[in-house]
């Protein structure tokens, strides 16, 4: 799973919980009378936990268009070079990718690269020209 894909579901199970919980913590708050103090209390930690499941779903699904965008960037370009259709190009680079032909890196805006690594590069070009040099 994606980091985004953790970051939505967590942040959504997080802020569902904190609102059962303040919710839970309302009823006694508003209509008995005693540990006013503690109901309010309990109201309160519900609601900063709604809130930050809140921001952190958010945050997933901001996440999510910037790796979609980081995918169809990067393997779009692949494709048009190559020939090969986007989803076939993406396959035979993940292949490459875990061969250890490609390393892959992150541009300073977050961005997936794939960087020719020097030395497994020049050991599977060699593989694949039979050991000719």
């Amino acid at each position: 799973m994606r980091t985004s894909g953790i970051l939505s579901v967590g942040g959504a199970f997080v802020a569902v919980l904190g609102a059962l919980f303040a919710l839970l913590m309302a009823k006694p708050f508003f209509f008995e009378t005693g540990q006013g103090f503690v109901y309010f209390t309990g109201l309160l930690v519900g609601g900063i936990f709604t809130a930050v499941g809140i921001v952190t779903f958010i945050a997933g699904r901001r996440r999510a268009r910037i790796e979609v965008e980081s995918d169809r960037r990067g393997f779009e370009e692949l494709a048009k070079a190559s020939g090969l259709p986007g989803e076939e190009a993406q396959e035979r680079m993940r292949a490459l990718t875990g061969r250890g032909l490609f390393d892959l890196d992150f541009d300073e805006n977050g961005q997936m690269v794939f960087k020719l690594s020097r030395d497994a590069g020049r050991a599977q070009l060699a593989e694949l020209s039979g050991g000719r040099n």
